[in-house]
C-alpha cells in the first residue's frame, strides 16, 4: 500500500502543514529528494523548533518572569507555573524535607525537583525564582528534544510526523507549568526501546516514568495486552521484571532518603475532585462529590479503560494497533480522573503522532486546549476580583469542549493509523513467528534485525 503523502511530506498533503510552511518558502517542492537524510535529520530539525516553541513560552509568561509569580498577578496574566514554587524553602536536606516536592510528586519528578533546587544559586525571593524557572525551562528543552527523538525513532519512514510533539501549539501554554514532560520524555523513550525489541530496557523506562508520571500505566497495560494477544511472553515477562524492578528501586531510594513515596497516593485519595475533571461540574454546581467517591470513579475509569482494551485486542477480524488503542485507553482515564491539570495535554502528543493524526483534528484540540488554559486560570482568580471573574457557568461551558475535544482525538486516531505504512509486524499481515508482531503502528522493523528469528528471543 503506498504511504500517503502527508505522512512522508505533511506540507504536500495537508492544507494546515502547507499554510504554516509560507512563513518558510512554502512546501516541500515537487521535484524534492523526500528522506534522504534519514529520521534523524528531521529528529534534529524538529528539536530545534521546538526549542522556538519553548521560548514563545517564556515569552507568554513574561509578566511572571519579570515581576514573579505571585497571586493573583500570574492567575490574572495566565501565566503562572509551579517550577519557581519549587526554588522555596532552605537548600539541602532531601525532596522529603520540611516544603519538599516528595510530599506531592512523584517519586522521580519530586527528585528532579530537588536536583534543581540545590543547582539554584541562593538570593532575594524573585531572583531565585527567576534562576529556578530558567533552569527549569532548559531542562524542559532538553527533554522535550527526547521525546522527539524517541518518537521519529518509532516513526522511521514518516519521521515528520514527529511534529505533532514539537510544533504542537500547546508547547507555548503548557510546556513550562510543571515537569510532567519528564514524565512523557521518558515514556516515549520506553515505547521506543519496545519496538527496537530491547524489552527490559523498555520495561526499566516506562517503570521510571510511573514514577515521575502515573499516566505511563496506561501504556504498560497497552503493551502487556498487544503482547499477550500476540502470544510474546518471553519478551512480556522481561519487560514487566524491568517495569518492576525501576519501581522497586525508586520506592527504595525514597526510603533510603528518608521519604514516603506512597504519601502522594494516599494524598490523592483524599482529595476532593479537581480543575478539569468532570466531577468538578458538581463542584461548581454546589453539590460536590465526596472525595472517596471521586476516587473510586476514578480506579473504575482505569478498570473501564482496561476492559475495553481487552475487548479491542480480542477481535478475531482486527488486528488492534498499539498506538490508537494507548491513546483510547489513556482518554478514557483522564476524563474519569479525580482531576485533569492544564499540563495533561503533554501527555497525548507522543500517541498523536503515533497514531499520524491529521492537522486539523490536532489544531481543533489544541484551540481547544490553548482556551481552556486562559479560562481556568481566569477562573481560579475569582476570590480575588470576583466583577473579573470567569463565572462558573462559562468555565463549565469551556470544560465540557476540551473534554469533546479529548473524545475527538481519541476517535479520529482509529481511522488516521490506518494510513501509516505497514511492515510484515503490522496489522493485517501475518504475525511472524518471532513473538514481535506488536510493534507500535508506524514503526518500521529494525532494519539490522532479520525477519527470521527464533520463536521468543529478543535483544536487550
Amino acid at each position: 500500500m503506498p504511504v500517503p503523502t502527508r505522512l512522508t511530506s505533511p506540507s504536500r498533503g495537508e492544507e494546515p502543514a502547507a499554510l504554516a510552511t509560507q512563513i518558510i518558502g512554502g512546501p516541500t517542492g515537487r521535484f524534492a529528494a523526500i528522506g534522504r537524510r534519514g529520521w534523524t535529520y528531521v529528529a534534529a530539525m524538529l528539536s530545534a523548533l521546538a526549542s522556538v516553541f519553548i521560548a514563545l513560552g517564556v515569552l507568554q509568561k513574561n509578566h511572571c518572569v519579570r515581576d514573579g509569580w505571585g497571586s493573583p498577578g500570574a492567575l490574572w496574566r495566565a501565566c503562572y507555573s509551579d517550577l519557581p514554587v519549587g526554588s522555596g524553602g532552605a537548600k539541602g536536606g532531601t525532596p522529603w524535607s520540611v516544603g519538599g516536592a516528595g510530599h506531592d510528586q512523584p517519586v522521580l519528578t519530586a527528585i528532579l525537583d530537588w536536583i534543581v533546587k540545590q543547582l539554584t544559586p541562593g538570593g532575594n525571593a524573585l531572583a531565585t525564582q527567576q534562576i529556578y524557572f530558567a533552569i527549569g525551562t532548559v531542562i524542559i528543552v532538553l527533554l522535550i528534544a527526547l521525546t522527539t527523538l524517541a518518537t521519529a525513532s518509532m516513526l522511521r519512514d514518516t519521521p515528520w510526523l514527529a511534529a505533532h510533539v514539537a510544533l504542537s501549539p500547546v508547547l507555548i501554554t503548557a510546556a513550562l507549568v510543571s515537569f510532567d514532560v519528564f514524565g512523557v520524555a521518558l515514556a516515549a523513550v520506553g515505547m521506543a526501546l519496545w519496538a527496537r525489541r530491547h524489552p527490559v530496557a523498555a520495561g526499566i523506562c516506562l517503570g521510571a516514568a510511573v514514577m515521575a508520571r502515573t499516566y505511563p500505566l496506561v501504556l504498560i497495560g497497552a503493551i502487556v495486552l498487544i503482547a499477550l494477544r500476540d502470544d510474546a511472553r518471553a519478551p512480556l515477562t522481561r519487560f514487566l521484571g524491568g517495569a518492576a524492578g525501576a519501581i522497586v528501586v525508586c520506592f527504595g531510594l525514597a526510603y533510603a532518603m528518608g521519604g514516603d513515596p506512597l504519601e502522594t497516593y494516599r494524598a490523592w485519595w483524599n482529595q476532593d475532585a479537581g480543575y478539569g475533571s468532570p466531577a468538578y461540574l458538581l463542584t461548581i454546581a454546589h453539590h460536590s462529590l465526596p472525595a472517596t467517591s471521586a476516587s473510586i470513579i476514578a480506579v473504575l475509569g482505569w478498570v473501564v479503560a482496561f476492559m475495553l482494551g481487552v475487548y479491542l485486542t480480542g477481535r478475531p477480524a482486527i488486528r488492534t494497533q498499539l498506538a490508537p488503542l494507548a491513546l483510547t485507553m489513556l482518554v478514557i482515564v483522564l476524563l474519569t480522573g479525580k482531576s485533569m491539570s492544564v499540563q495533561s495535554c503533554m501527555w497525548v502528543l507522543p500517541l498523536m503522532a503515533l497514531v499520524a493524526l491529521r492537522w486539523r483534528e490536532h489544531l481543533l484540540w489544541a484551540g481547544a486546549e490553548i482556551v481552556y488554559f486562559v479560562m481556568t486560570w481566569l477562573y481560579i482568580a475569582g476570590p480575588s476580583n470576583t466583577p473579573k471573574a470567569m463565572p462558573g457557568a462559562a468555565y463549565a461551558f469551556f470544560l465540557l469542549i476540551r473534554l469533546i475535544a479529548y473524545v475527538g482525538i481519541a476517535w479520529a486516531s482509529w481511522e488516521s493509523s490506518q494510513d501509516l505504512p505497514r511492515d510484515p509486524a503490522d496489522p493485517y499481515v501475518p504475525p511472524t513467528t518471532d513473538g514481535w508482531a506488536h510493534v507500535p503502528s508506524g514503526s518500521s522493523r529494525a532494519r539490522d534485525e532479520p525477519v527470521s528469528r527464533s520463536p521468543g528471543r529478543a535483544t536487550d
